[in-house]
């Protein structure tokens, strides 16, 4: 039992320094933290509505870079892990097969970390230089608002890259890998909109229920990467429901633990060789 659990955190460790060694990853982590002091710039031409489109645009920025991670850092490695068979390198310390995915998906999930904390400091910062420069604008506690954001936005992100290893645990090469996992990205993205327009009462009446129910079926089957609800209440500070917080939390970390379980079954059976 200390044996796996060793490998595990050594190949943890191991992935964790792999991706932040690469260069794409130290830009990406300096662009984060100049980018909130960049976005005050538009932000100033919005001076009635300043904290709420400065917030908007950071929660966006933050979507935009989460997803770049995803497809130019996590995707090429586990392609090259599977294509140039780096994985049976590992597999014959020997590490089983549900250790070694574990402890790349982890290590993928941890190096997400110090981007997002850097990301998270660098704009709490800009916040509280804004609200200091311009008070009647900017609300106080607005870089509070954005942290606690910033957190609950990164878990479907987290139950997105669960599904990457998913994909890849059965996929053949990097071309279906990531055309895979850019369907269900562009799912996950156009879903939430299509569901919030059927609340509405005409459009409801208007649409077929089964055409509702089958949307809403995927719907529960995909993490919800738009997080709109949340970023829309934060932005105009408007209070989050305690109980609807707990749900989003746990629904996205099971899914994630769902996917990531599955992955490790499909990749069992994998002929590697």
């Amino acid at each position: 039992m200390d044996n796996n659990m060793n490998q595990l955190i050594t190949l943890t460790w191991f992935t964790l320094k792999e991706v932040a060694y690469q260069r794409i990853y130290k830009i990406l982590l300096v662009t984060l933290i100049i980018i909130p002091w960049l976005l005050l710039i538009p932000t100033s031409l919005f001076l009635l509505d300043m904290g709420k489109v400065f917030m908007d645009m950071l929660f966006t920025t933050q979507h935009a870079w989460l997803t770049a991670y995803l497809f130019f850092l996590a995707v090429p490695l586990l392609v090259r892990d599977i294509e140039q068979g780096v994985c049976s390198i590992f597999l014959t310390l020997p590490m089983s097969r549900e250790k070694y995915l574990w402890g790349r998906f982890i290590g993928i999930l941890f190096s997400i970390l110090p981007l997002l904390l850097c990301y998270i400091i660098s704009a709490v910062v800009a916040f509280f230089w804004a609200e200091n420069s311009w008070p009647s604008y900017v609300l106080a506690d607005s870089g509070l608002s954005f942290s606690y954001g910033s957190i609950l936005i990164l878990l479907p992100y987290l139950a997105l890259a669960a599904v990457l290893f998913l994909i890849a645990a059965g996929a053949s090469g990097s071309a279906e890998i990531t055309l895979f996992l850019l369907s269900v990205w562009l799912i996950c993205w156009a879903l939430p909109p299509v569901l919030d327009a059927l609340q509405n009462i005409e459009v409801a009446e208007s649409t077929p229920a089964w055409t509702g129910m089958l949307l809403y079926g995927i719907n529960q089957l995909l993490p919800d990467l738009s997080s709109s609800q949340i970023s829309l209440k934060l932005a105009h500070q408007l209070p989050l429901n305690p109980a609807s917080v707990f749900a989003y939390c746990i629904q996205h970390t099971t899914y994630a633990a769902l996917a990531i379980i599955a992955a490790s079954a499909v990749f069992k059976r994998r002929d590697l060789s």
